[in-house]
């Protein structure tokens, strides 16, 4: 028994028994199956990486942005390397994980309930080795694509991260040393996969030291000195948070040079942070496509976050950043009450009256550092403030048209109901036939693709609101927007 468990076995075509796959004898050295066995978890990546970059495919598409980051990365795995994500909260460290597990084939074929789904021609775990080296006939089956959390916590036991010996099968009568026996932990099931340490500095000093053996060498030895003669291949991916590196443990430092540090930031650009969302709503993932959210609000949303994210001194800061998830619930939050109105286009009212939507959003994912003289609702109202500005001052500048902004104004003015001293439009649908028979005005929604009603209405609070943010032309007043009289259009300029 000894002889095999610490054997290092590999089968070639003639010296394997024979394997059958759902009851029927298989040629696993065929082209059909050729490619699911045999190659390690760095080969695998190695090719994946290469043929993307012959055909000039991004390889990681799951991933917006992080040029830079995505390089470090290829690099890193192409040479074997274990690699720290290191960065703050919600940034997409876990992302970034699955998306390289993703470099690994769909499924693969692996020796039928093996719990670490050992590859048929290079087993390693006790009973695999076995069985291939003393049965006939070993049946085989498909096994998914493997990615596999390790979570950080300090309660962390070496059985659940290594794993340990079933008592029931003891009971059952099962020998101390039979492969049966022992249960592999989460660190041994990444075996042919990912394994992701998320948190490493939670994870107990004792824990740590195991790890050092199974970047290096893979394999584990107990803190009992006991050997686990288990040569798993996985990459092993692990996270950490910026503000709490040191986490609840040290990280240890023979452990972070065996691992390539890659800091994980926030996205680069507004447009990047939209994606993210955009990709990530619980609308588009239940219904598999985007909702209508015109740009306009796309950005302001957006903008909230980025605004919280990087608050100027002398305001209130912020004890953590925001998250790109901050951002992910803020456009679920104004969705969904697009929705429960029965729309599908945002407008300024979906945030709340007075803002509750954004405050849903932020309110749990906000710290105000201790002694801010703003509470948090403030904060947020002030944040609210300075997207809408930034971008009502974004529209003014690019669309509203300069050359003929006094016919524009003109036809904004006949387009409402006359008041004292102006002209009030009520953005409702009743104005939307008008606002279709205008030749300017019209002109402007086009340039935003505001072709159906709710994206019109949508487009001319927004241009209504730009207008009342950069301008002396108009202002809001009882639900609407009122539109000054201007005697002498001459003066005007945009």
């Amino acid at each position: 028994m000894e002889s095999v468990l610490y054997a290092d076995i590999r089968l070639t075509k003639g010296s394997a028994p024979k394997f059958y796959l759902g009851g029927k004898e298989i040629d696993i050295w065929s082209e059909e199956f050729l490619a699911y066995h045999s190659k390690s978890t760095t080969d695998y990546v190695r090719e994946r990486i290469l043929e993307a970059e012959r055909t000039g495919e991004d390889v990681f598409p799951d991933i917006v942005g992080k040029k830079r980051e995505k390089e470090l990365v290829k690099n890193a795995l192409f040479s074997g390397s274990p690699i720290l994500f290191r960065g703050d909260r919600g940034f997409g460290k876990t992302t970034f994980s699955k998306a390289i597990a993703k470099l690994l084939p769909s499924k693969l074929l692996a020796i039928k309930d093996c719990r670490i789904h050992d590859d048929p021609t290079r087993p390693v775990c006790f009973s695999c080795k076995w069985r291939v080296t003393h049965e006939e006939r070993v049946e085989l089956e498909w096994v998914p694509r493997i990615w596999v959390r390790i979570p950080g916590d300090p309660m962390l036991t070496t059985r659940q991260l290594i794993g340990g010996i079933s008592i029931q099968k003891l009971r059952e009568g099962y020998e101390l040393d039979h492969p049966e026996v022992f249960i592999p932990g989460r660190a041994l099931k990444a075996n042919r996969g990912v394994g992701y340490f998320d948190e490493l500095g939670a994870i107990p000093s004792s824990m740590q030291t195991m790890l050092h053996e199974l970047l290096e060498e893979k394999q584990i030895t107990t803190s009992e000195g006991d050997i686990i003669p288990m040569k798993i291949d996985a990459i092993e991916i692990a996270s950490t948070n910026p503000s709490n590196y040191r986490g609840t443990s040290v990280i240890k430092e023979p452990l972070l040079d065996r691992m390539e540090v890659i800091e994980i930031g926030p996205p680069e650009s507004v447009e990047e942070e939209i994606e993210i969302a955009l990709r990530n709503m619980y609308y588009t993932k239940r219904f598999g496509q985007r909702p209508p959210i015109p740009e306009w609000h796309a950005r302001i949303m957006a903008q909230i976050v980025r605004f919280g994210r990087n608050a100027q001194k002398g305001r209130a800061q912020l004890s953590a950043a925001l998250s790109c998830r901050a951002t992910i619930k803020l456009f679920d939050h104004v969705y969904s009450r697009v929705e429960r109105r029965g729309g599908r286009v945002p407008m300024f009212k979906d945030y709340g009256e007075n803002y509750e939507m954004v405050k849903l959003a932020l309110g749990g994912r906000i710290e105000l550092e201790y002694g801010s003289r703003m509470n948090k609702d403030d904060f947020i109202s002030a944040l609210v403030a300075e997207a809408l500005k930034a971008e009502c001052k974004r529209i003014y500048e690019d669309y509203l048209p300069r050359e003929q902004f006094e016919t524009f104004l003109k036809e904004l003015y006949a387009l409402g109901e006359k008041v004292d001293g102006g002209s009030l439009i009520r953005v409702e649908k009743d104005i939307i036939p008008s606002l279709r028979r205008t030749k300017t005005v019209s002109a402007l929604l086009t340039r935003m693709k505001a072709q159906d009603d709710e994206t019109t209405l949508s487009a001319i609070e927004v241009v209504l609101n730009s207008l009342s943010h950069c301008s002396d032309f108009v202002s809001k007043f009882d639900h609407g927007y009122l539109i000054k009289e201007v005697r002498d259009f001459a003066k005007t300029s945009l």
